[in-house]
């Protein structure tokens, strides 16, 4: 009888453990990681990054966290770059969602997309 209680109660400890993980795994599913960006950046408003200017664009691109490396920060909004660009940066992203990442281009303000 208590072989049995100890079963039932090691059953139950795996499917709350379990029940708890899913969740989570779940909730990235759905994409309930989405940041939202600053008004800045929907203005269209630039990073300044070493005396230059990078525009936002309408694109979003996919990249994995460990894809993109943190380079700093513009009105408390973290950028970043791809790993295998080198400097000069044309190209800045800030993030936007779970593995998607803004594009904000070095160009004229009148030059969009």
């Amino acid at each position: 009888m208590t072989n049995r209680i100890f079963i039932l109660i090691g059953l139950m400890l795996l499917v709350i453990i379990f029940t708890g993980c899913a969740s989570g795994s779940w909730a990235r599913i759905r994409g309930d990681y989405a940041i939202k960006e600053a008004d800045w950046i929907r203005e269209g408003s630039p990073i300044i990054y070493e005396s230059k200017s990078l525009y936002p664009t309408e694109h979003v691109e996919n990249h994995l966290d460990r894809e993109m490396e943190y380079v700093g920060e513009f009105q408390q909004v973290p950028f970043y770059v791809e790993l295998r660009q080198i400097k000069p940066y044309n190209r800045l992203y800030t993030k936007f969602n779970y593995h998607k990442y803004r594009l904000f281009l070095l160009k004229e303000k009148n030059d969009r997309d």
